[in-house]
């Protein structure tokens, strides 16, 4: 602009900061401006524009709204650019810090901490972390620590998943099925921990909180490992599916029913499956008597494998998923039972 060519005077700063301070109704109108501009940048997905108008609005001395900073981050956590999220992030931290803003919102915390997940970006999240216990004084919220668990899923880090769960319940935050679930993913890759996914649904149970299909799933996957004591773990998993999938066909399912479902379904049976034939190749191979495997251990797995739901069920199994609630929220847990699911399939 022409007044960015004017001269700079060293007490009021360039020609632009002076034509955006000159009054209280310029200042007004200056900010508007820069923050119709942001948004309709933010809309189109320039992500780059957008940072250069929130630079423009801060050299200008004109403060943006959290809105403004947030449609920001946003945009850049959309183009997977987590390195600038974390960059405006940080900012906006430390110009609340200098008490020049208003402090970011728990939610933007985890959209960047989501787009470092997904950018495979673990010390910048770890980053985000640590500036989001200071500025909230807390460790987050459940969103939070399911992006995180999730994080660590995938790379099989079972103990930190351990550790983050601790870190929930010392903060006040209570796991949900899908904390859970996903904490027992870490154990289904390789090398696969039968002991501690058993272990984990163990203690989600303490919790008063019940395995859904996915959790189920997931445990059983983790029994995949050929060895005779995942065999008999994934029995007992696959006769506790039983049971409460029999119970819930009677009492009928509570509560979120996409979450707490537990009734088998085709990658179930397939599971049961899987260890039907691990277990024949445990008795082939002298692990154990044959007879004791079929009266005891096989028949869970039997069980699971021809476990049949009647018509009424499948029905009202479908008009279940048909009315998933797409808040944020869910879409952030569903997000990490999906990436369990998987995870359990490979």
């Amino acid at each position: 602009t022409a007044a960015s060519k004017a001269p700079s005077d060293e007490n009021l700063g360039g020609g632009d900061v002076r034509v955006a301070s000159f009054s209280a109704p310029a200042q007004r109108a200056a900010t508007l401006v820069h923050k119709n501009a942001i948004f309709k940048a933010t809309q189109d997905g320039e992500w780059k524009l957008a940072i250069r108008l929130l630079e423009l609005m801060l050299a200008r001395n004109l403060t943006p709204a959290p809105s403004v900073w947030r449609s920001v981050v946003t945009c850049c956590a959309k183009a997977e650019k987590s390195r600038k999220a974390t960059a405006l992030l940080l900012d906006w931290v430390k110009l609340a810090d200098a008490g020049k803003a208003q402090k970011p919102a728990l939610s933007v915390f985890n959209t960047v901490v989501n787009v470092c997940e997904i950018c495979d970006e673990q010390a910048l999240t770890l980053v985000i972390l640590e500036a989001m216990k200071k500025t909230h004084d807390t460790d987050g919220n459940i969103i939070t620590f399911n992006i995180a668990l999730k994080r660590l899923a995938k790379t099989g880090n079972v103990a930190a998943c351990e550790g983050i769960i601790i870190g929930m319940l010392q903060s006040g935050v209570e796991p949900s099925v899908v904390s859970y679930t996903t904490a027992i993913a870490a154990c289904a890759g390789d090398p696969k921990d039968s002991t501690t996914a058993y272990e984990w649904m163990r203690r989600m149970r303490s919790r008063l909180v019940l395995p859904n299909t996915i959790t189920y799933n997931t445990a059983l996957a983790a029994c995949l490992d050929g060895k005779l004591e995942s065999t008999v773990l994934g029995s007992k998993i696959a006769g506790e599916m039983v049971a409460q999938a029999t119970q819930q066909v009677v009492e009928g399912i509570k509560g979120g029913k996409d979450f707490t479902s537990a009734l088998p379904d085709a990658y179930t049976k397939n599971l049961a499956r899987q260890l039907r034939r691990q277990l024949r190749e445990n008795w082939r191979s002298g692990d154990i008597d044959i007879q004791v495997a079929k009266a005891t251990i096989r028949k869970p797995l039997l069980a699971l494998t021809d476990y049949q739901m009647s018509e009424d069920d499948t029905t009202t199994k479908s008009r279940d998923e048909d009315n998933i609630d797409m808040t944020a929220r869910d879409e952030a847990a569903l997000e990490a039972s999906s990436i369990a699911h998987r995870r359990a399939e490979v």
